[in-house]
This record gives structure tokens, C-alpha cells and sequence, in this order.
């Protein structure tokens, strides 16, 4: 995750690092009886608001939730147990839920044992006698972080990775199936320069071909969904079969949840690396905006365009073109860019038919690739929207 605030000169750049965390068995109770301590506030608190709702038509503010943590603590003693700050945290999360409800009408659901597993606990730093005390540490030479009440652990990750520079801001510990992570948000700073493009590049984002580039490169689409469908499947017959809550039950499920995980590295792997090698190479880089959610729509494209992760795509070619100090803008939704001969400019209204990959200009009859074509018109409307750049 990276986020961006502009102050003068300067850029602050919210970059997560994440690593594979080995807690001992004390250590991996202790995470445990954290996510559940969590994961009680959270349904609690979810609860009394929509008691209080209903009874009174009153809604409760996330910091009066907070002024009822000592409370409970006094009739639950095992929640003194766990760190404090992941039970705070848990009650933002809780209020940031209801804000998001506000804006995409998904309402907040209950947390269960077997969903995802995380709690979020802040960075304090305190100065004492002259002696700086944290309660976030992290050696990336010898690959240990210190946590609240866990101490000192084990971490891998970033093998290259000498040293971060920045600021801790807070730590995500998660557990996904028998396997545990740490994510440490970290606040950098780096200078905006003004960069006038050099190399420019229109993109055009499809199902067969992931990337499309106006240099007539293509990123084939590695179709992981079907890689790892059969196997999805098989393994859901099989759950089907188990009695319901038994330890085989958690095996399958287990199963399950670890192929998606594959499934899902596979696929991000595969668009960072497209996305740093395309941010990389060029200054200003043209795409198109696709609305994800009308095309999801239909059925018969729907699975294939989950699996491409077109959105994703333009939400890393963004955010690492603002980090490089590049260029990215989007063209209108609706430009377009596939029906226009990118040789003559001159408008084929016919050409709506996605099966038919090439066709013969009526104009100036240049025969033009579908995709490289939208590309390269992308790439012109682009240049004609930023035109102030190159002064």
C-alpha cells in the first residue's frame, strides 16, 4: 500500500513492507488470543451500536467505544492480556467501516474465526532520561522485528534490502492458514522534480493481452484462473462431503484458502512486474480508463476480467509513476480509440466487434492491429491533453 501528501518540494510517500513472521509457540498464543481479543471488540461494539440504534435511533462515536475498553477489561480479564493499542485500533476500524458504509453501502459485517485473521497496532516512541524507547523495531540486517508484548521475532523478506529509511507509522501482524505475516507501514519522503517526458507511452488494457503498448509490445494474460480452477473445484466437492466443522473440514478449507493464496501471488507478481518494467522505461505513461464494475456485468466476461486485474494494473502504474516521478494520465472513458486509424485519423463507426483482432483502413488502407492501433491513439490523446508538460 502507498499512499501521497504533497508539502512544498517534498513528497511523503506511506510505503508497507511486508514480511513472513516466525513466532515461537508462546509467541504464536499470544498472536492467537490478539486476533480473537480483536476480533470480540470488533462484533461487541458492533453490536451495541446497532442495539443503540434501534432502541434510541442514537448513534455511538468511535471515542466513546474507547471510553468503555477499561470497562470491559474489568469483566474480561484475559483482555489485559493482549496489547492495548490493537484493541484501540480495532475500534478505528470499526468507525472507518461505518464511513465507508456511508460511501459504497456495504454495511459492516460481524468477524469470524475463519475470515481474515489481522490486528494493527501503532508505533510509540517515547524519550526517558535521555534513553529512546519503541515499541516497533525493525532490524532488516538481521531480519528480526520487535512487537509489542511479542518481543523480539524472526522475519524473511527483502533479501536486497539493506535499510528503510522513513518513519514507523504502525505494524499489521496477520495469519493466513498456519502461516504468519507482519506489513510495517513506513512514512519516506523524496523530492518532486519537474520532469519533462522524453519517452512517452499509450496503453491499452485487454482480457487475451494484459498490456498493450503504442510500441507494439504485448504482455500476454497468464490466465492463472484456469490453472488453478480444476483444483479449486475438486477441493469444494470435497468440503462438501466432510461433516461441517470437523477437523477434515478445516483441513479442505484450509487447502482452499492456501490455493487462492498461490493463485493470487501468481497474479500479483506477474503485474508488478509488467507495471515497474512499463514505469521504468517511460517518462509519461497514457492509459485508458476502464470502468471495471459495468463490464464485470456480464457473465460471459466476468471470471476472465477478475483474473486480468485490469484495475489493479492502472492503480500500480499510478502510484509508481508518482513514486519515479513520472507521468500518468487517463484518457475519457469514452474515446474511441479502437474504431480510429491511428495512420489517416479517419473514424470507423462499424467496428464494435471485439472478435475481429485486425482491419483494413476504408481511407488509407492500413491494415492495423486492433489493440496496438487503440494504443497508439491513446498515446496521441493523451499528448494533446498534456501538452503543458513539455514547456
Amino acid at each position: 500500500m502507498i499512499k501521497f501528501n504533497h508539502s512544498g518540494d517534498k513528497m511523503k510517500i506511506y510505503k508497507a513492507y511486508k514480511f513472513r513472521l516466525y513466532p515461537n509457540k508462546i509467541q504464536q498464543e499470544l498472536i492467537n488470543k490478539t486476533l480473537g481479543s480483536t476480533r470480540f471488540i470488533y462484533n461487541t461494539m458492533l453490536y451495541e451500536k446497532e442495539k443503540l440504534y434501534k432502541e434510541n435511533k442514537m448513534t455511538k462515536q468511535k471515542f466513546d467505544c474507547i471510553k468503555e475498553l477499561p470497562l470491559l477489561k474489568q469483566t474480561y480479564p484475559w483482555l489485559m492480556e493482549v496489547d492495548s493499542m490493537a484493541l484501540s485500533t480495532t475500534i478505528f476500524d470499526l468507525g472507518n467501516a461505518f464511513k465507508n458504509f456511508h460511501r459504497t453501502k456495504n454495511y459492516p459485517k460481524y468477524k469470524d474465526k475463519y475470515s481474515k485473521n489481522s490486528y494493527r497496532t501503532n508505533y510509540i516512541k517515547n524519550i526517558y532520561k535521555n534513553k529512546v524507547y519503541e515499541n516497533i523495531k525493525l532490524d532488516i540486517i538481521n531480519k528480526t522485528i520487535t512487537l509489542p508484548k511479542l518481543k523480539n521475532m524472526k522475519i524473511r523478506g527483502y533479501r536486497k534490502t539493506k535499510e528503510i529509511k522513513g518513519r514507523i507509522i504502525n505494524a499489521t501482524i496477520s495469519k493466513e492458514t498456519n502461516k504468519y505475516y507482519v506489513s510495517v507501514l513506513y512514512e519516506q519522503e523524496i523530492k518532486e522534480k519537474n520532469i519533462i517526458p522524453k519517452t512517452i507511452v499509450g496503453i491499452d488494457l485487454g482480457v487475451k493481452d494484459l498490456v498493450i503498448t503504442s510500441f507494439g509490445e504485448k504482455y500476454e494474460n497468464k490466465k492463472y484462473i484456469t490453472k488453478y480452477e480444476n483444483k479449486i473445484k475438486n477441493l469444494q466437492k470435497w468440503l462438501s462431503k466432510k461433516e461441517k466443522y470437523s477437523k477434515n473440514y478445516y483441513k479442505i478449507k484450509n487447502k482452499i484458502k492456501e490455493t487462492y493464496k498461490k493463485l493470487k501471488n501468481a497474479r500479483n507478481y506477474t503485474i508488478h512486474k509488467i507495471t515497474k518494467e512499463i514505469v521504468s522505461a517511460n517518462d509519461l505513461i497514457i492509459t485508458e480508463t476502464i470502468q471495471i464494475k459495468k463490464l464485470i456485468e456480464k457473465k460471459e466476461m466476468s471470471k476472465y476480467l477478475s483474473d486480468a486485474s485490469l484495475s489493479e494494473i492502472i492503480r500500480q502504474l499510478e502510484y509508481k509513476s508518482k513514486w519515479q516521478n513520472k507521468h500518468f494520465y487517463q484518457i475519457d472513458t469514452y474515446y474511441p480509440s479502437s474504431q480510429i486509424c491511428s495512420h489517416c485519423n479517419n473514424k470507423n463507426k462499424e467496428l464494435k466487434d471485439l472478435n475481429k483482432r485486425k482491419w483494413t483502413c476504408s481511407k488509407c488502407n492500413n491494415e492495423n492491429d486492433r489493440d496496438i492501433n487503440a494504443a497508439i491513439n491513446i498515446m496521441w490523446e493523451g499528448l494533446i491533453n498534456n501538452t503543458k508538460l513539455f514547456t
